[in-house]
């Protein structure tokens, strides 16, 4: 019975810091977590009277094994989603692209300029030294 007692405020304690400290992770991650582990633990001290050593630690491995199952379907299930959501939106991106593509733009034609614009940089130099030959 004191064991129990002890597991019950054990439990008190982890669900509550579980809640609080992990708060970047799912909340349905952090209660399979949490939950599995508690799970775990409170079946192996109800069998611990009763059964051998060895079977209460299978049936440990057993509730350990189930929530390790429970997460990860709920990972998997994540997973899934995300690469829903990324083939749509690469879907959408090429179906703009096609409808892009398929529009004709008529793109005004830029009038020649009337005179020749100003050299820059290097070219200024070849410019100017045009300019002297000219004068001479």
């Amino acid at each position: 019975m004191i064991r129990i007692l002890i597991f019950i405020i054990l439990a008190a304690v982890v669900l509550p810091l579980t809640y609080l400290l992990f708060k970047q992770v799912p909340l349905a991650k952090r209660m399979t977590i949490a939950g599995g582990g508690l799970a775990a633990a409170g079946i192996a001290i109800l069998m611990q009277g009763a059964y051998a050593w060895y079977i209460v630690a299978l049936a440990l491995l057993g509730v350990s094994f189930l929530a390790a199952f429970i997460f990860m379907k709920l990972v998997e299930k994540e997973q899934n989603e995300k690469q829903r959501l990324m083939e749509e939106r690469r879907e959408q991106k090429q179906k703009n692209t096609k409808t892009y593509l398929a529009t004709t733009e008529e793109t005004p034609v830029a009038a020649e300029p009337a005179q020749k614009p100003k050299p820059f940089g290097m070219q200024s130099i070849d410019a100017d030294r045009e300019e002297i030959t000219r004068g001479q």
